[in-house]
């Protein structure tokens, strides 16, 4: 392995938010959610808005109102470096069954897109964030549906 970790794959998309959330989900075995939360309020507690349970990672938008967020998922072989120019990061840990991984808007009938982050094992989850008090500030008409304000940069790497 190099003194820089590779990144394995990349995808970028955009992801219906409705109800305030959406998940990234390994559906080769049972989800759990992440502990706590009301889901439909903006944020976890204690201010977060990152969370995960096996086989599932949560994030939780600045606004419950139904908008598109734009996302990118990572796969890196190692911890990267951090990502400069975003607004707010966290991080947390994840048990994946087998590390294929759906970006699942929490809407029947949306396609979800796809990406493999590795095989079986623990995980470690940063994500990057921007737009959310822009996304919170915004105040088009109820029939209008946002775009790309939020945006969101997960990167995935396997435990250590």
């Amino acid at each position: 392995m190099s003194a820089f970790p590779a990144l394995i794959e990349r995808l970028e998309t955009e992801v219906l938010v409705d109800h305030g959330s959406f998940d990234l989900i390994d559906d080769s075995g049972e989800q759990d959610a992440p502990a706590g939360g009301d889901w439909l309020s903006p944020g976890l507690p204690g201010g977060g808005w990152l969370s995960a349970g096996r086989n599932m990672i949560t994030v939780v938008s600045a606004s419950t109102r139904h908008h598109v967020a734009a996302v990118t998922v990572e796969a890196w072989e190692a911890q990267p470096a951090p990502a400069p120019g975003w607004a707010d990061m966290t991080e947390t840990s994840v048990i994946l069954d087998s590390g294929f991984l759906e970006i699942n808007p929490l809407v029947d009938g949306e396609d979800a897109d796809d990406i493999t982050v590795g095989g079986a094992g623990a995980y470690r989850v940063r994500a990057y964030v921007t737009g959310r008090a822009e996304l919170q500030a915004a105040t088009p008409p109820p029939d209008v549906e946002l775009h790309g304000v939020e945006r969101y940069l997960l990167q995935i790497w396997p435990a250590p």
